[in-house]
């Protein structure tokens, strides 16, 4: 789907037939992390896999703010019929849930992937800002290490295949992107207690292993959501989608054929 975004036609790679589905990635990373996951949901639904600005085959900037790159998911929605269903991973998911904030009209089903709705802390604000220096002093090689080690769990990092996979996909980004990235993490809004507002359909995702988003924080995340159910992804650590992408897509699948409908159900 070409997208017509600021002055810029922005390429949105699609997959499948069926009520659609867009899939927000995470940091540090672009659409090409829910690959395996668009693949298998493809089956009974129109998938998009958007880039974020700043990266991949998104060349608008980026703003530095959660509701920048809400903005954006926002015009790919507004080009797709209803119902509409909405995952975001990480970063992604605090972007879903700007937009469900915002317009919850517009979402017909909601998935949060191990992502969290409280704001950072002194200490992450700080995590974020030696981060911000870090990236400015030597781009995404800098923070690329250091990075696995959070998103892969322990048996995950034994998977050489995966983890180059995933090197590429960070060092293909951006210096300026990675800083408006952590910008708007640093710098986002609690959202805590707007789940017990939430009234659309919503399923929470966490790995097993996830250490930035635990899963004891996810199952809080659901049990604040009314009628939201929480599903722990086996084996994986924060990256489910990359590192069980059979386990997440079968949790969307069954959620958003559901909550959309599908043409077979």
């Amino acid at each position: 789907m070409l997208l017509d975004w600021k002055g810029q036609s922005i390429q949105v790679r699609e997959l499948g037939e069926g009520p659609a589905v867009v899939l927000v990635h995470g940091y540090p990373l672009d659409g090409a992390m829910w690959s395996g996951v668009a693949r298998a949901l493809s089956r009974s639904h129109r998938v998009f896999k958007p880039d974020l600005p700043g990266r991949g085959e998104n060349p608008s900037a980026a703003d530095g703010t959660i509701d920048g790159y809400a903005d954006f998911i926002e015009a790919v929605m507004a080009q797709l019929p209803a119902p509409i269903g909405l995952a975001g991973f990480s970063m992604g998911g605090y972007v879903a849930l700007a937009l469900a904030k915002r317009d919850p009209a517009a979402l017909r089903a909601l998935a949060l992937v191990d992502s969290r709705a409280g704001s950072d802390d002194d200490a992450l604000r700080k995590a974020r800002d030696a981060a911000i220096d870090s990236v400015r002093a030597g781009g995404a090689a800098a923070i690329m290490d250091t990075m696995i080690e959070k998103l892969l769990a322990p048996a995950s990092l034994g998977n050489a295949s995966l983890v180059e996979r995933l090197r590429r996909m960070i060092l293909r980004q951006k210096t300026e992107t990675l800083e408006s990235d952590l910008t708007a993490m640093r710098d986002r809004p609690d959202s805590t207690e707007f789940l017990p507002r939430l009234k659309i359909p919503t399923i929470v995702l966490a790995g097993e292993h996830d250490i930035i988003a635990p899963p004891a924080e996810g199952r809080s995340m659901a049990e604040a959501i009314p009628g939201a159910r929480f599903v722990p992804i086996a084996g994986a650590g924060h990256l489910s989608p990359m590192e069980r992408p059979g386990a997440v897509a079968a949790a969307l699948q069954d959620f958003f054929s559901s909550a959309l409908g599908s043409p077979s159900g």
